[in-house]
């Protein structure tokens, strides 16, 4: 029994070992919309702090590829290393910033820059090493033929690229991509003209679609509202109470409003003034959060009226600064562009 104990130690040891010394191309660069780009090895990776974070893989296509304790470190870490950079902003938070990382052939996964930096620094990682999660018993027989379960274990064995990016908050792991070689930080204001208004308001807002289709919305009282309660707590001026919402769901939206965005789009979101704010397709569509992040038109049981007609609210971000208020355009871009 011993014996049977050692080896079953020795085995998984070896396959911890595997893991972590997967092959992984020698630098991961930075660049785009930063004052420091970085060229960084796997050396230099390892040297930053980590962080571990459990992720149950599975796709949206149903494909499932194992269960993996990952560590590595916070992309968050590494965007604060090469300094993101905005010129010529009237509004200088990086709220409009997209983050798209790219693997050595050439998929990529697309970011937010507020998912990254108001949600825990664990939820986003570029792991470089994995253990297995293997389950306690390894015969399922009686709820699974052994096609099943067999091929669900040899999952565990499979050979991971590292880097990898792992989305943690994502419930389908599209964006968990291996073999990383370029994060591109891109600035969307577009040079948009902008300047603080005195009185903010918008009776409408439009959905641009990246196709071309436009739609304008002038109220929300055909569609099926939800109730959220956030907690308004922002970088700048700090904790401003409890607030209920009611809204439309901003999947929901889409859907009804004949717009089908695309996995590498983003959402921008604007208000009369010229402040906007960037959601990513992941963080709408992959992300369980996604089903509470809404355009709101009442506020404590209120119709919205002083501040604009309708806000945008992600409720469960760490800071309030990605409320947009007064929305009056969310416009779908693709970041195709940002991947060559």
């Amino acid at each position: 029994m011993v014996k049977k104990i050692l080896i079953s130690v020795v085995c998984f040891c070896a396959l911890y070992v595997v893991f972590a010394g997967a092959s992984a191309p020698n630098v991961l660069t930075v660049g785009g919309a930063v004052k420091q780009p970085l060229s960084l090895s796997f050396d230099d990776l390892a040297k930053r702090a980590q962080v571990t974070v459990r992720l149950a893989e599975v796709t949206s296509d149903k494909n499932y590829n194992g269960v993996f304790l990952y560590s590595g470190v916070p992309l968050k870490t590494i965007l604060e290393n090469a300094q993101i950079e905005k010129t010529g902003a009237v509004f200088k938070k990086h709220l409009d910033i997209a983050v798209v990382v790219k693997d050595r052939t050439g998929k990529s996964a697309v970011l937010s820059w507020g998912e990254i930096f108001y949600k825990n620094p664990s939820d986003i990682v570029v792991a470089l090493s994995a253990t297995p999660v293997a389950p306690h018993h390894t015969n399922c027989s009686e709820c699974h033929q052994a096609s099943f379960y067999e091929a669900a274990l040899n999952k565990l064995k499979r050979k991971i690229g590292f880097p990898k990016l792992v989305v943690a908050n994502d419930f389908f792991t599209d964006r968990s991509i291996e073999n990383i070689s370029h994060i591109e930080v891109v600035d969307l204001k577009k040079d948009k003209p902008a300047k603080k208004m005195d009185t903010l308001y918008a009776p409408t807002f439009t959905i641009a679609g990246s196709k071309g289709k436009t739609v304008e919305i002038k109220d929300l009282k055909a569609y099926r509202h939800i109730d959220i309660t956030a907690k308004e707590v922002g970088d700048g001026r700090g904790y401003h109470g409890i607030k209920h919402f009611s809204g439309v769901n901003l999947r929901e939206l889409f859907a009804n409003s004949g717009i089908y965005p695309e996995a590498d789009t983003v959402f921008l979101v604007s208000s009369p003034d010229g402040y906007q704010a960037t959601f990513s397709y992941g963080e709408i569509f992959l992300a369980p959060g996604g089903e509470r992040i809404v355009i709101a038109d009442k506020m404590d049981r209120k119709s919205l009226k002083d501040g604009g007609k309708f806000i945008l609210v992600p409720p469960d971000d760490l800071a309030a600064d990605r409320d947009v208020k007064a929305v009056n355009r969310i416009e779908i871009i693709s970041m195709e562009s940002a991947k060559k």
